[in-house]
Formats: C-alpha cells, sequence, structure tokens
C-alpha cells in the first residue's frame, strides 16, 4: 500500500512537486496528506475518458468520411489532454514507486 505522505515529504525523496500542473489539479488531498494512489486513480479515469472520446471521434470519421473539424472543434483538446495526463501519470508512478512501504 502506499503512504499518504506530506509535500515536504515528498520534497525529501527528491521530486519536485507536483512538477505536472494537472498532478496538482487532481491531487487527493487527506488530513493534509496526498494519497498517491487517490490521485493516480483520478488521472487515469480521466486519460480513458480522452481516449474514448478520442475514439469516438476516429470512428465517427471512419464511418463517415468526415474531417474531425466537422464534428468536434475539442478533438485537439482531447489529443493535448491525453497526452499531458500519460506524461503526469508516468512522473506520479515514479514517485509511487519511491514512496511505497518498504513493507510492502
Amino acid at each position: 500500500m502506499t503512504r499518504k505522505l506530506s509535500v515536504r515529504e515528498l520534497q525529501g525523496l527528491g521530486f519536485e512537486w507536483p512538477k505536472h500542473a494537472l498532478i496538482e489539479e487532481y491531487c487527493v488531498v487527506e488530513g493534509g496528506k496526498v494519497d498517491l494512489q487517490g490521485t493516480l486513480e483520478k488521472m487515469r479515469s480521466s486519460r480513458s475518458f480522452y481516449a474514448g472520446q478520442i475514439k469516438q471521434a476516429f470512428n465517427f470519421k471512419q464511418q463517415t468520411g468526415a474531417d474531425y473539424s466537422d464534428f468536434t472543434d475539442r478533438f485537439d483538446e482531447y489529443a493535448r489532454m491525453k497526452r499531458a495526463l500519460g506524461a503526469a501519470i508516468a512522473y506520479l508512478e515514479e514517485v509511487i514507486e519511491a514512496a511505497k512501504d518498504p513493507g510492502t
């Protein structure tokens, strides 16, 4: 199980916190400490949402031949958010690995 850590403890592990603005946006704080696993779950859920939106847009394009701009002005935003969340999730996974309880 991953511990909940204060920002100072996270920085003590050698990590810039929160480094990515999305980590700060999705950050789950309980009792003044960061719930790393809760934050990761929220970010993964959001990345899945954006991936689903991209897949739906692609399927619509394949079925209709329409240009993406014909049916969504958000496609670029979905792709950008999916990429940004992927980078932030990778960083957070590094933090979680470093913060694991020694007994796990």
